[in-house]
């Protein structure tokens, strides 16, 4: 057995014996953990990055919203963790879903679609939810370096009703949304020398443009949705108004506006909480080399 597909088992297992008390408690023990372990220059560059979107000009808030951001992961990690004691027949249980009815149309007339999200709150448990009220989730993973890792992943995202698939070409994703699948993607990240700019915090930011280049060509609307856990522990899902380009609109003019409606929910979600997304990435390396290069 691959050695860290066993520690992650392990730990997955005394999650699931603990009370749910003892769970949050391992959760903040975690979190107080991975913030030991985040070097300096990586909690640096999120504060660095909180201050450039302008959402404080305070040092020290900013400082406290990176904290909190790296603090999260530990609950992130054992919610998952305790995945097999989901009630996979009762997801309403564990969450309220604003805007279903978008969804719901997409399933009665059989069509697939393209769910825009990002690294914002337990995105995992988003996936998981999504699947647990029955929509036909294929969730696009990224190959993880580590094999017992990945293998972990996996299989407990398997485990709520997911179909899981790596990054691929878009013939096999062009396949899943024509058979109906709601094709998951994380669009918040850098893509490298690849993508367009499209303003996100009043900055022109390259942008990956894999969503709206699906739409597109598979005539297929993009849906946002993002997760936020309230106060008593109960999740809000919130999902947008499917966003289908202007018909009168060339190929890119159809290409940024897509982008840039899914940049601006995306925006207006972390502006308000902005505690839980992933400052921790370099969201603008590769757009600040294309500006040196200007």
């Amino acid at each position: 057995m691959n050695v860290t597909y066993g520690i992650m088992k392990g730990l997955a297992k005394i999650a699931c014996n603990l009370s749910e008390e003892k769970a949050n408690y391992m959760g903040e023990l975690m979190g107080r953990l991975f913030l030991k372990l985040i070097p300096l220059k990586r909690k640096q560059i999120s504060i660095q990055n909180i201050l450039r979107t302008e959402i404080t000009d305070d040092i020290k808030k900013a400082e406290e919203i990176a904290k909190s951001s790296v603090l999260r992961f530990g609950p992130m990690c054992v919610s998952m963790f305790r995945f097999p004691l989901l009630d996979k027949k009762n997801p309403s249980k564990y969450a309220n879903i604003e805007g279903k009815e978008y969804l719901d149309e997409l399933v009665k007339n059989k069509k697939g679609c393209i769910l825009a999200t990002g690294h914002s709150g337990n995105w995992e448990m988003l996936g998981a939810l999504l699947a647990m009220y029955g929509y036909p989730l294929l969730s696009v993973a990224m190959k993880q370096s580590n094999e017992g890792f990945d293998r972990f992943l996996i299989e407990y995202r398997s485990l709520t009703g997911q179909k899981i698939e790596y990054k691929t070409g878009v013939r096999d994703m062009y396949r899943c949304l024509k058979e109906g699948y709601f094709v998951a993607l994380l669009c918040d990240q850098d893509p490298g020398k690849t993508g367009i700019l499209s303003d996100f915090f009043n900055i022109p930011t390259l942008t990956a443009t894999g969503p709206a280049h699906l739409s597109l060509l598979c005539d297929a609307p993009v849906v946002s949705v993002m997760i936020h856990q309230e106060k008593n522990k109960k999740y809000k899902v919130k999902i947008w108004e499917p966003i289908k380009a202007e018909k009168n609109l060339s190929k890119k003019e159809s290409i940024k506006q897509i982008t840039d409606i899914i940049n601006k929910r995306l925006e207006e979600w972390i502006k308000k909480y902005p505690e839980e997304w992933f400052w921790l990435h370099r969201r603008w390396k590769s757009t600040d080399r294309l500006n040196k290069k200007a």
